[in-house]
Order: structure tokens, then C-alpha cells, then sequence
């Protein structure tokens, strides 16, 4: 799962760098009138930084799918190396992602838009071909998500299961439990999307994130406190 995973990652970003760098560099004027435009615009930041709290805060909800699919580091101090790195292309990879919106962002048009991504790349260069590599893009996403989560939804409940029950399993073979949690992950996971994705995004991630708050960003400041970033014995 894990080298499967990677792979798919570095397709995913090797496609993004294909499709957002061409139309960032061919956009480059649009990008200057729209940082003008901003800047006699009211775009509080505080309101932006807050906004982005909350998507950090999201994330942290993922926290258990990392830590499942996750090798263990051989080293404390590897885990500083790990988040480094990880911090600076997150970093990359979402100011190139803001770069290529706004090429788009004075469209009259994009505030109808419901995919910004793929509505940028019909508005920019090589739209013949880019159209069908971001859609794939789409796709693979959502995808390597989807399956990711599940797998580590099954593995917790396995596990969970597992240890209520005296029964031993043979390494390596899919039992029914496992088999019956993915098919109601699934079909949990199938009747909420229904929902739509603008819904799902607006609203429900923003109900996960205040709920991670309490649940899950809290205690981990405190335990950081009190534990002196895990230094403490």
C-alpha cells in the first residue's frame, strides 16, 4: 500500500507541475493585475488566516490515515527531517496552486465555477491537452483518498475487533470482517457524497474542522506541553 501510494503521489505532482507551471508562466500579466486588484480590494487577513486554521485544523482529522499507512522513523530526529521537507513542498505546492487560480481570478465567470483547477485550465494554454490530464488528476485524487482512508478505517475497526476476539487469523489473508467494514465504508462513503462535493467542502469540512479542535488539536498542544515535545521521560 505504502509504495503504491507513493507512486501515485509523484504522478499526481509531476501532473500538477505539467499543468500549473506552463499557465502560471503564460499568465504572469493576469497574476500582476490581480495583486493590484487585491490590494485595493477588502481581503481582510485576518479573516484569511482564520480560514486557514480552520483548513489546518481539518487535517488534522486525517491524522489517524497517516499514522496507518505511516513506516515508523528510525531515528527522533528523523521525524524533524520528515516534517521539514513535507512542510516545504506542501508549501510549494499550494503557492503554485494560488499562483495558477489567479490567472483566473478577474474572470467574470469564475465565480460560477465549481472546480476553479480545471476551470483555469479551459481558460489556459494547451487546453486541449491539459483538460484531460487535470481531469485524470481529478480523478487519481480522489481515488488514492478515498482508497487511503478506507484502508485505514478498516485496519482500526480490524484491529479493534480483533482484540475483543479470542479467534487467531492467518498473516496475510483478508478475513470477512475486513471484507464487510470496507463494503459499509464504501457505502457510508457513497451516500454522503451524495451530498454533492461544493456541500461537502463548504460545510461538512468546516464542521470537521471545529470539531478536531477540541478532539484532537487541543489535546495534542497539551500533551506537546506538558511531554516538552515528547523530550520528557
Amino acid at each position: 500500500m505504502r509504495k503504491v501510494a507513493s507512486v501515485l503521489s509523484i504522478c499526481i505532482i509531476a501532473g500538477l507541475l505539467i499543468v500549473y507551471v506552463p499557465n502560471i508562466i503564460a499568465g504572469a500579466g493576469k497574476i500582476g493585475d490581480t495583486v493590484n486588484t487585491m490590494k485595493t480590494a477588502d481581503l481582510p487577513f485576518g479573516k484569511a488566516l482564520y480560514a486557514a486554521f480552520l483548513y489546518g485544523t481539518f487535517q488534522l482529522a486525517n491524522v489517524a490515515v497517516f499514522v496507518q499507512h505511516a513506516k515508523s522513523f528510525e531515528e527522533p530526529q528523523d521525524a524533524g527531517k520528515s516534517m521539514a521537507v513535507g512542510a516545504v513542498l506542501n508549501a510549494l505546492l499550494m503557492i503554485m496552486v494560488v499562483l495558477g487560480i489567479m490567472t483566473v481570478y478577474q474572470n467574470p465567470e469564475m465565480i460560477q465555477q465549481s472546480v476553479p483547477t480545471l476551470f483555469m485550465v479551459q481558460q489556459g494554454v494547451g487546453s486541449k491537452f491539459m483538460t484531460p490530464l487535470i481531469s485524470v488528476l481529478i480523478i487519481l485524487g480522489a481515488v488514492s483518498t478515498a482508497v487511503n482512508m478506507v484502508a485505514a478505517m478498516v485496519k482500526r475497526i480490524h484491529a479493534g475487533l480483533a482484540e475483543r476476539s479470542s479467534r487467531t487469523e492467518t498473516a496475510g489473508k483478508i478475513s470477512r470482517t475486513q471484507i464487510l467494514a470496507a463494503l459499509v465504508c464504501c457505502i457510508a462513503d457513497f451516500l454522503i457524497a451524495q451530498f454533492g462535493l461544493l456541500t461537502l467542502i463548504q460545510k461538512v469540512y468546516s464542521i470537521l474542522a471545529y470539531l478536531a479542535i477540541p478532539v484532537i488539536l487541543v489535546p495534542y498542544v497539551v500533551h506537546m506541553a506538558v511531554m516538552r515535545f515528547d523530550t520528557k521521560k
